[in-house]
């Protein structure tokens, strides 16, 4: 007796995914990652803002520090970064700690104004923004510009200190 192939056992299917199949889902994942990173990248406005909020923080903190250290810090700032210094003896040096380190902007800025509260350096230098050991000082306010952006970071002199953009 024979038997007859049977015809499931010729016409097997294969397994696995087509080349087409392969590349739909490759060109829907290609689209759902490109969508995510643009989503999750800021725009220029919004690095701006966070150079303002980070810079508030650092204020607030530089306005503990000089109140608990009981000498004045100050804080100098141009269109590519800032620094803050501290008062000595000697007279006005650069602080080098992590957190009072010199900083940039992460994008580069057009202008940083300081509006409200600022002195001069005495040197014809850029003006200063002076945190005291006061509990209460005066209000201070700084604007970042970068083309139509512009950010307001103020105190209120209670060394509380916000950013914001109008």
């Amino acid at each position: 007796m024979t038997t007859a192939p049977r015809p499931s056992a010729t016409r097997r299917r294969r397994r696995g995914f087509t080349l087409l199949e392969l590349l739909v889902v490759m060109v829907i994942a290609g689209i759902v990652i490109s969508l995510v990173a643009i989503n999750a990248s800021p725009n220029e406005r919004g690095r701006v803002l966070d150079d303002g909020q980070r810079i508030a923080r650092l204020f607030e903190l530089a306005q503990e520090e000089a109140q608990l250290g009981a000498r004045p810090i100050a804080w100098e700032g141009d269109a590519s970064g800032w620094r803050f210094l501290e008062s000595t003896p000697n007279g006005w040096i650069p602080m080098r700690t992590d957190v009072f380190a010199p900083g940039h902007w992460r994008l580069a800025l057009d202008r940083v104004v300081v509006a409200e509260g600022g002195r001069t350096s005495g040197t014809g230098g850029p003006p200063r923004l002076i945190f005291g050991r006061e509990l209460i000082d005066a209000p201070q306010r700084l604007i970042l510009v970068r083309g139509e952006i512009r950010v307001d970071v103020a105190g209120d002199g209670s060394g509380r200190y916000f950013a914001n953009a109008p």
